[in-house]
């Protein structure tokens, strides 16, 4: 009995032995996982990136000026620059600094275009007459042509949120202004052609005794033509109306000034003049790219 026992021991401590050597923990080793590392794909579907147009660099427009005295023909080219706010809005937001040139004729309140009373004028058309000698304006001296160029700088008052609505800028000009001076010849009964000199002691006897019986406008004394030079200055608030944003249309209202060197003589009786202020409206049509 106590030999069964024994042996019955000496199993169970076997049995007990081998399995404390089984559960014994075994040595981890490390390595570098980086190979063996799954990459994650994105397999959400990606739309292709579509560039816009490119945004607009230049502006190109051709205006009309009418001045409480005289009238401008101009040509501006302007360079777009980027407003406030985001980039993609540069079409609709931008000041603009750009370079002008100008042509024109500048009036004085005094001259008045009419016929002549000397002998019989059954016909009488104001209209076709611009384009003949049969009137004339009393007392003038010189036809007073301008010629400017200069740069200015148009900045963003309010933007156009949409094609149809209206952008207002705030316009400053400046710039070198020439006075060109022609002397205004008249038609006389005496069938020599005149012009009145202002600094002749006996213009008033001129004046008044002289039949005159026409004038000859803008067609005469280009070959006498005198040069003032001088500078002027222009602001005022433009208004953009264009329903495209590759188009230029607005007209503007404002103040300018010019200032010359000389004196200029427009009319007879009357003191030259360097300075002129007048005010204006003007409209101008172009296009952007």
């Amino acid at each position: 009995m106590k030999l069964v026992f024994k042996i019955f021991l000496s199993f169970v401590l076997g049995q007990l032995a081998v399995t404390s050597a089984f559960a014994q923990p075994k040595k981890m080793t490390y390595r570098s996982r980086l190979a063996d590392s799954v990459r994650l794909i994105n397999t959400q579907e990606v739309e292709p990136r579509v560039k816009g147009p490119k945004p607009l660099t230049r502006e190109h427009a051709f205006g009309a000026r009418i001045n409480t005295d005289g009238w401008g023909l101009y040509f501006n080219y302007g360079l777009i620059k980027k407003n406030e706010g985001r980039k993609s809005e540069i079409d609709r937001f931008y000041n603009v600094l750009y370079f002008q040139v100008e042509v024109g004729e500048r009036y004085h309140p005094k001259e008045f275009r009419d016929f002549s009373n000397v002998g019989a004028q059954p016909y009488r058309n104001y209209f076709l007459s611009i384009f003949s000698t049969d009137m004339f304006k009393f007392g003038k001296i010189n036809n007073f042509y301008t010629g400017k160029l200069g740069v200015g700088y148009r900045y963003l008052l309010a933007g156009k949120p949409e094609a149809s609505t209206i952008a207002i800028h705030w316009n400053t000009n400046a710039g070198l202004a020439l006075a060109l001076l022609k002397p205004y010849y008249f038609k006389s009964t005496s069938n020599a052609d005149m012009k009145l000199d202002p600094n002749d002691e006996n213009l008033v006897n001129v004046l008044a005794y002289t039949q005159f019986t026409g004038g000859y406008g803008y067609r005469k004394g280009w070959d006498e033509l005198k040069v003032t030079p001088g500078g002027y200055l222009r602001t005022g608030l433009k208004f953009d109306y264009a329903n495209r944003k590759k188009r230029v249309a607005g007209f503007e209202l404002g103040l300018g000034a010019e200032m010359y060197f000389t004196g200029i003589n427009q009319m007879a009786l009357q003191d030259a003049k360097s300075v002129f202020v007048n005010a204006f409206v003007s409209f101008e049509l172009g296009w952007k790219k």
